[in-house]
Parts: C-alpha cells; sequence; structure tokens
C-alpha cells in the first residue's frame, strides 16, 4: 500500500502549485458553481444537440425547451471552463472536454453529471452541519425516509439515469477489472448489486466457459437484456431480481460486488456478507470479490477521500481503509486475502470464507 509522509502533500488535482494559496482556495470553495453548471447543461443534453455542428443559444434553447438568454448564460459560464467554445459568430461547439457529455461515447460522464445534481442528493451537502452533528445523512430525511434505491423505484426518470450512470461512468475501467483477478477459475460468477451487468459481461467475455448470475432490483435486470445481448452473453446469464438485504442468489462459486459496499454502514455491510458467507457454506474454496475504493493514510489524495463525503451525507456510507476492510470482513467469516490495485479508483479485494 502507498503511504507518504505528514511533511509531502502528493498531487492533488485540486491545487495548482502555480497559483497563490489564495486562489488555490478560492477554486475550491467555488467549486459547486462550476459543478451546478455542468449539471444543467448535461441534463439539458446540450452536447448531443452539437453533434452535428456548433448552434446558437436560441436554436439550443428552442430545441431543449429552455428560456434563452438563461441558457447563454449557463453556456457561457460551462464554456468558460473548457466545457463548449463560444464562436465569435455567437454559436458554441464541442471542445474535447464537452465530447464526455455526450450520450454516446464510451465512458460518457453525461450521467453521472446529471445525477449528482438530483434535487435530494444536491440538497444533501447544504445540510451537512446536521450531519456532523448528529452523524446521521440528510439524504433518507430528504426523501421522506427511505433509502436513494427504494427513492429511485419511484423515481423512473432518475432510476433510469442513476443505471446509466453506474454503467458508464466505469465503462473505462472494466477491461482492467476483468483482467485483474482470475475468475477463470470457478463455474459460476454471480454479481450481485451488478445493475445492468457491464462488468459481468466483460467477465463472461474473458471466460466462456463460466456462467453468470445478475442480481439487482427489479429496474436494474429489467434493463439489462440490451447490454448482455450486446455483448454476446445473454444466454450464459441468469438474471435475477431482489434485495441483498433479503437473500442474495444460490448457485456461485464466487460473489462479486462493484461500488455496492461503499453505500451502507457496517453493521449494513455486515448483513449482506453474512448472506453471502451461507451462501458459500458448502463451497471451501468459494471467493467473496469487492471491487471498492481503499483510503491511503495521512496526506495522500486520493478520491475515496472525498467520495467518502458524498456517501456520508446522501447515505450514510462510507469509504473504507484497509483495515477497515479487514475487519468488516472478519465480522462476517471471511479472511481478506489480498488486495490489489486496479482501474483506478478501485481495488480488488478477495475474501475467504472462514
Amino acid at each position: 500500500m502507498t503511504t507518504s509522509s505528514p511533511h509531502v502533500r502528493p498531487h492533488s488535482p485540486w491545487r495548482d502549485d502555480g497559483a497563490p494559496p489564495w486562489e488555490q482556495l478560492r477554486k475550491m470553495v467555488t467549486g459547486g458553481w462550476a459543478a451546478i453548471t455542468i449539471h444543467a447543461v448535461a441534463r439539458l443534453g446540450v452536447a448531443d444537440l452539437l453533434v452535428d455542428g456548433p448552434r446558437t443559444a436560441a436554436e439550443l434553447a428552442e430545441s431543449t425547451g429552455t428560456h434563452e438568454n438563461t441558457l447563454y448564460r449557463f453556456l457561457r459560464a460551462a464554456a468558460a471552463l473548457g466545457v463548449f467554445a463560444e464562436r465569435e459568430d455567437g454559436r458554441f461547439d464541442l471542445t474535447p472536454l464537452a465530447e464526455y457529455l455526450r450520450s454516446d461515447v464510451p465512458g460518457t460522464l453525461r450521467y453521472i453529471a446529471y445525477f449528482f445534481g438530483e434535487t435530494t442528493v444536491w440538497n444533501s451537502y447544504g445540510h451537512v452541519m446536521e450531519t456532523l452533528r448528529t452523524g446521521e445523512p440528510m439524504g433518507p430525511k430528504l426523501r421522506d425516509g427511505r433509502s436513494w434505491f427504494d427513492y429511485l423505484e419511484d423515481h423512473p426518470e432518475y432510476s433510469e439515469v442513476f443505471n446509466k450512470a453506474m454503467t458508464t461512468v466505469g465503462e473505462a475501467g472494466v477491461a482492467k477489472i476483468a483482467d485483474t483477478y482470475d475468475f477463470g477459475r470457478f463455474s459460476v460468477v454471480a454479481d450481485v448489486g451488478g445493475g445492468q451487468g457491464r462488468l459481468l459481461s466483460a467477465i463472461l467475455q474473458r471466460h466462456p466457459e463460466v456462467q453468470g448470475i445478475l442480481f439487482d432490483i427489479p429496474a436494474a435486470v429489467e434493463s439489462a437484456a440490451g447490454m448482455l445481448e450486446a455483448h454476446q452473453v445473454a444466454g450464459r446469464v441468469e438474471r435475477v431480481a431482489g434485495s441483498f438485504f433479503e437473500r442474495v442468489p444460490l448457485g456461485a462459486d464466487v460473489y462479486l460486488m462493484k461500488a455496492i459496499l461503499h453505500d451502507w454502514d457496517d453493521s449494513d455491510c455486515a448483513d449482506i456478507l453474512r448472506r453471502i458467507r451461507r451462501a458459500l457454506d458448502d463451497k471451501p474454496d468459494g471467493r467473496l470479490v469487492l471491487v471498492e475504493c481503499v483510503v491511503p493514510p495521512l496526506n495522500e489524495w486520493h478520491y475515496s477521500k472525498l467520495m467518502d463525503i458524498s456517501m456520508l451525507v446522501n447515505l450514510g456510507g462510507k469509504e473504507r481503509t484497509l483495515e477497515e476492510w479487514r475487519s468488516l470482513l472478519a465480522s462476517a467469516g471471511f479472511e481478506l486475502t489480498s488486495a490489489v490495485r486496479t482501474a483506478e479508483p478501485h481495488y480488488v479485494i478477495e475474501g475467504r470464507p472462514c
């Protein structure tokens, strides 16, 4: 594991060594302005409307059903960030950054930008002092006491956006994750909370003899057919709808979860893991495989340290250090046997039943 001295500041994308400290901090303090601007143009699908060439704010406003001058001001702000370019003739064009707000490009960030601006997600940060005082997330309170996933069941628009966000934001790392761990030594891989099945598809493509189980809430597994068919693995995947707080499917040799446990506190995670442990009772060679962040020590920059705040205020979840992962797995009857760095910001963590 990488460590760093408390007197050495590893590189952070949020800092610019060439700028005075005051200017660096000001950029951080006002970062929310940039985030909500990008959310707005992503939600409107502006980048998709510019694929065929530059357009004016008036043309874009007509296409998006928005107020022309107001949209212009958002476009101008986005262009100042390098997202779109404003031309002298008043038209706006795509830039390399804006390309990743298109819906149809591999690794698109459109849906994650859309998701982060969802009302209850965004507003959770406005109640951060309450979370600091109580240790409790505000997200469920803003959703009338419901978890994020229960809330999605009643909000199909955001359910679709969330599933696409989870699929597309991880697209760039799927191949590396599938190659980091040897799934070929198992007969059946169960992807628990596997969404639309993108990672499971990559694993099965590499191992033609392996069968798969895709387990998630109904909206997710129902939307997975196209993904599985596109990667020509649909015939080897059993899609199972359900909640991992009630059960996990039986019959797998390895249970995979990617970016699932960071949504939940230690108690909930232990409950989920114990269900998996019971499913492996008659499989001493079975394994648990997690794809999660591992928080590094001291001042070392890592995406997980800011993601941890998002998990805290929105869901009550957390990012974990290696020792916290080791302790959590042990509480559910697993021994942490390895943690291997894979596609950023994740590690592949293996647990063996004990």
